[in-house]
């Protein structure tokens, strides 16, 4: 338990609780395609939990898989007797242990979110800003359309810089011999080690690093989905939205360690805000970070303008021009003839109607 009351989940001494509560989870449907189906989805945003972006929904009492959502999505408090009901008694036993609920009187309730994410499933903290604590961002849209546009082709090693909750180390974790899941935070460390434990994977190292500073060598998988929102009330990094009074302070260092980071044959995912100052340009930026040489890359531009883009987490956010703002997936790859190139690949929807994000980022096919 942290000092704010809001709990960190906790790997149970007997593991096989773990394996026990997945199964419990999935014999209640409690899946992506299943979430997003009883939910609605936001076609551009995926499997949006959100619920300021989402239909409105009233649980049916006794169901299983509303019974789910309610708890780890909504957070809300129901009777244990009736979860128990709905569900399994030990799913409400192992998650109490596990810290995933607590118990509110003859009510429980979840203090954090769990969410099914392309067959895995992640702790976050709730979809609420709450600075009492440095929280693990929830899965946003982003995530999803991150864990959906990345080419799952088999790697040596992935670094996932910002980890967070683990999600997209953890998704690498299926495709890449090991994986390097690196936060500044903390509490990030502590749900990315549980998340990992609760999926059952044993090739990823959770490192406790500011980016690289940390974690040696290279990859051939490199993941990140930075803080980016321009903030001047908060330091870059300090929070999971802040990117410094630019945005960009997190986004730039990670690009300028791409030369020196990324395996020749690797490739390399950033999603972002790419809050571009007016009249310029994401190609611009990434040219003089990377020192005049982007040329030498291969680059997937699959970013959308967001010109209304509205901050709603920032104490002092940016409320300047935002006509150049872009948002999305930025995926680079060395260029094997030493003379890239940059394509814009936006469809005009992301994801399907299950959730699941409709096109792969592959630099072969584009």
């Amino acid at each position: 338990m942290t000092a704010s009351g809001v709990p960190e989940p906790r790997i149970p001494p007997d593991r096989a609780r773990l394996e026990r509560f997945v199964s419990a989870l999935r014999q209640a449907g409690y899946d992506q395609g299943s979430c997003a189906k009883r939910l609605g989805v936001h076609p551009r945003l995926g499997v949006n939990f959100w619920p300021a972006l989402r239909p409105r929904w009233t649980p049916t009492a006794g169901d299983p898989l509303d019974t789910l959502i309610a708890l780890f999505i909504d957070g809300r408090s129901i009777g244990a007797d009736a979860v128990r009901a709905a569900t399994t008694r030990e799913l409400v036993d192992d998650a109490l242990e596990m810290r995933v609920l607590e118990t509110q009187g003859v009510n429980v309730a979840s203090p954090i979110s769990l969410f099914p994410c392309y067959g895995r499933y992640l702790c976050t903290d709730q979809a609420a800003r709450n600075t009492a604590i440095n929280q693990v961002m929830w899965l946003w849209g982003e995530s999803y359309m991150l864990g959906g546009l990345v080419k799952r082709t088999p790697r040596r090693r992935a670094i996932d810089l910002g980890t967070g909750s683990g999600v997209h180390a953890i998704l690498a974790a299926d495709h890449t011999t090991r994986v390097t899941s690196v936060d500044i935070n903390p509490r990030a460390i502590a749900f990315a080690t549980f998340n990992a434990a609760l999926n059952g994977l044993h090739n990823i190292d959770v490192v406790l690093s500011d980016l690289f500073e940390r974690v040696d060598g290279t990859c051939d998988l490199l993941l990140a989905n930075p803080p980016y929102a321009p903030d001047r009330a908060a330091r870059a990094g300090t929070n999971f939205w802040s990117g410094g009074i630019d945005g960009t302070e997190i986004l730039e260092r990670i690009v300028r360690a791409i030369p020196t980071r990324l395996d020749r044959d690797g490739a390399c995912h950033l999603i972002a805000l790419y809050p571009n100052p007016p009249k310029t340009t994401i190609q611009q930026h990434f040219d003089r970070w990377l020192e005049g040489d982007v040329g030498r890359y291969e680059v997937l531009d699959h970013t959308w303008p967001v010109p209304y883009y509205e901050d709603v987490l920032s104490e002092e956010p940016y409320r300047g021009d935002k006509s150049a703002w872009r948002f999305g997936v930025v995926s680079l790859r060395h260029a094997a003839s030493g003379r890239g190139w940059w394509k814009v690949k936006t469809p005009p929807v992301f994801f399907d109607n299950d959730g699941r994000c409709k096109i792969v980022a592959d630099h072969d096919a584009a």
